[in-house]
C-alpha cells in the first residue's frame, strides 16, 4: 500500500484509537498510550514509541502513519512570527502561522485548501476552493508548530483564522476542536480557542449546541448589506440582521462575548457614518470589534485608510459604548496574512510573479 494512502493516527479520537488497538488484539490502554506519545511527547513515528511492543508497532506501521503531512518551508519574521507552508499527501499546500505575543504562543490554522467564500479583499479565495481538510490535516498544523517550538515555549492559543471557512467544513473542524480541547489531546482550554467565520448561520447555531464554548469571531467588514454584499458575496444569502441573530444565540448558549472582525478599506467602509451605523447595529450585543486595515493584494485593488481615519472610526465606536481595538501587525515580512504565501507559491509555479507588498497578519491589541 502507498504510504500516502494510509490512515493517519491524527484522524483518531480516543475512542477510535482504543478501538483500533482492540481490533489488533491489544489491550484498550494502548489507545491512550499511542495518543500520549503523539500529543504529549512529540512522537512523529511509531519507532519513537519505545514502551509499545515492537510487534504491535510493526502492525501499526503496516496500515497507518503517525503524520500524513510535512513541513514544506518555514518563513520567520523579524517580530518572531513564523509562517509554515504545509505539504499535503495529495501535493496541495496549506498554511499555518505561529504568533508570538508576550508569553502567548498562538497557532493559526487553516481548514480548507482554498476558500469558496470569495471575499474580495482576501487572498485565500483567489484560487478558489480545492477541498476540505481532514481532521488530521487540521490537527497536524498545530503539532508541527508544537514540535517546532523550543523546550521553554508551548502553544497557549489556537485560532481558526487561516485559509478556508471553518464552518463550511463543520464536522472535521468540530472533531479537531474536541481533540485540541481534550486532556488526552492538546489540552488547550476552550477559552483559548477561537473559530472565525464569515457568518454561516446554520454553522453558528450548530456550534452553539456542541457544548464546546469556544470563542466565536465573525468577519463582518461592513455595517450595511449593500457594502457587505460587495465585500463578502455570501452575505447576499444571509444578511447582517440574521448573522447578528445567530451571534446572539451563540452568546446565549455559551456566554462568550462575540468578536466582530472589521477590515477597513479606504473609501469603502471607513467613514464616520459607517462607524455610527456599525455601533447602531451592534447595540445590545455583548461583543468587541477588531479593526484590521486591509492588506493590499494585487488581485483586489484595495488600500488601507490613513491612520487618522482608523483612529476616528475607533473613537466613534468607543463613544457609542462599543469595545474596539486596532489589530497589531504580525509577520509583515513573511507573507503571514492568510492565503498570501500559498498564493505566491502557486502563482510562481505557474510562472506569474507576485508584485504586491507582502502583507501582515494582525492580532487584537487585547487578545487573550
Amino acid at each position: 500500500m502507498n504510504k500516502l494512502q494510509l490512515t493517519s493516527i491524527t484522524e483518531l479520537d480516543l475512542s477510535e484509537s482504543v478501538e483500533l488497538c482492540r481490533s489488533l488484539g491489544e489491550p484498550s490502554y494502548r489507545g491512550k498510550q499511542i495518543l500520549s506519545w503523539m500529543y504529549k511527547k512529540g512522537a512523529t513515528d511509531f519507532n519513537q514509541m519505545s514502551d509499545i511492543p515492537l510487534p504491535f508497532r510493526e502492525k501499526l506501521e503496516e496500515a497507518h502513519n503517525v503524520f500524513q503531512t510535512k513541513i514544506h518551508t518555514i518563513n520567520t519574521s523579524q517580530d518572531g512570527t513564523e509562517k509554515f507552508l504545509i505539504h499535503l499527501p495529495d501535493n496541495n499546500l496549506i498554511e499555518c502561522v505561529l504568533l508570538r505575543d508576550g508569553k502567548r504562543r498562538t497557532a493559526c490554522v487553516s481548514t480548507q485548501v482554498g476558500c469558496a467564500m470569495g471575499c474580495s479583499f482576501c487572498a485565500s479565495g483567489v484560487l478558489g476552493l480545492t477541498r476540505n481538510l481532514k481532521t488530521g490535516e487540521i490537527i497536524e498544523q498545530v503539532l508541527h508548530i508544537k514540535n517546532h517550538l523550543p523546550a521553554n515555549e508551548h502553544i497557549t492559543n489556537i485560532v481558526f483564522m487561516g485559509i478556508g471557512e471553518p464552518l463550511a467544513n463543520y464536522d472535521k473542524v468540530v472533531k479537531s476542536l474536541r481533540i485540541m480541547n481534550a486532556d488526552w489531546g492538546l489540552a488547550i482550554g476552550a477559552r483559548n480557542i477561537t473559530i472565525s467565520t464569515v457568518g454561516l448561520i446554520e454553522g453558528i447555531r450548530r456550534l452553539a449546541k456542541e457544548g464546546l464554548k469556544v470563542n466565536l469571531a465573525i468577519s463582518l467588514h461592513a455595517s450595511n448589506d449593500n457594502t457587505r454584499n460587495k465585500l463578502v458575496p455570501s452575505n447576499s444569502k444571509t444578511g447582517i440582521k440574521n448573522i447578528l441573530g445567530a451571534a446572539q444565540e451563540y452568546f446565549n448558549a455559551t456566554h462568550r462575548d462575540i468578536s466582530f472582525e472589521y477590515t477597513m478599506i479606504d473609501g469603502i467602509n471607513d467613514s464616520k457614518q459607517d462607524a455610527k451605523l456599525l455601533a447602531q447595529i451592534l447595540k445590545g450585543v455583548q461583543c468587541n470589534v477588531n479593526i484590521l486595515p486591509v492588506n493590499p493584494i494585487k488581485e483586489g485593488n484595495f488600500a488601507p485608510p490613513v491612520q487618522k481615519t482608523v483612529e476616528t472610526f475607533c473613537t466613534v465606536l468607543k463613544n457609542h459604548g462599543i469595545v474596539a481595538t486596532v489589530r497589531q501587525r504580525k509577520g509583515i515580512n513573511v507573507n503571514a496574512a492568510c492565503g498570501q504565501l500559498r498564493l505566491q507559491i502557486q502563482k510562481h509555479c505557474h510562472g506569474e510573479k507576485i508584485l504586491h507588498t507582502p502583507p501582515s497578519l494582525f492580532l487584537p491589541a487585547n487578545y487573550k
